[in-house]
């Protein structure tokens, strides 16, 4: 009998387990879009993201090309992952790293550019900047 209701409770907590990371993931899976600061002002940004498992996959949509998210992850609300943008002419590369929170259906993200090794020797300031998303599929 004991036996009985343990399998039963195991059953159970291992269902809610699978429901919760089910509900995790439908809750960021889809197209989530905001607004930013670019050179000419405010301007509209798109992403698509996919969880799998706690790996978190996703696209940065561009006007011209998209640009693939890469060390994504998501746990407990809380989400990172990187951007690459490649420069068309110079070939430079500059890394924005994402991190922030999922909260009541609308995500709030930092975006703050990765320092470069020309960044110190210019006393460059790293910048960060803040978007808010809501998701629309």
């Amino acid at each position: 009998m004991i036996l009985l209701m343990l399998g039963r409770l195991l059953r159970l907590t291992i269902g809610v387990w699978l429901c919760a990371v089910v509900l995790f993931a439908s809750e960021i899976d889809g197209i989530w879009v905001g607004q930013q600061q670019g050179r000419a002002g405010m301007e509209e940004v798109a992403f698509r993201f996919k969880l799998d498992g706690q790996s978190l996959k996703g696209t940065l949509f561009g006007d011209e090309f998209d640009l693939p998210i890469s060390e994504g992850s998501f746990s407990g609300g809380q989400i990172r992952f990187v951007i690459t943008n490649l420069n068309y002419y110079s070939g430079a590369k500059t890394v924005f790293v994402y991190t922030g929170s999922l909260k009541a259906g609308e995500m709030e993200l930092v975006k703050e550019r990765a320092p470069a090794p020309e960044d110190s020797a210019a006393k460059r300031p790293i910048t960060k900047q803040t978007l808010r998303l809501r998701r629309i599929n």
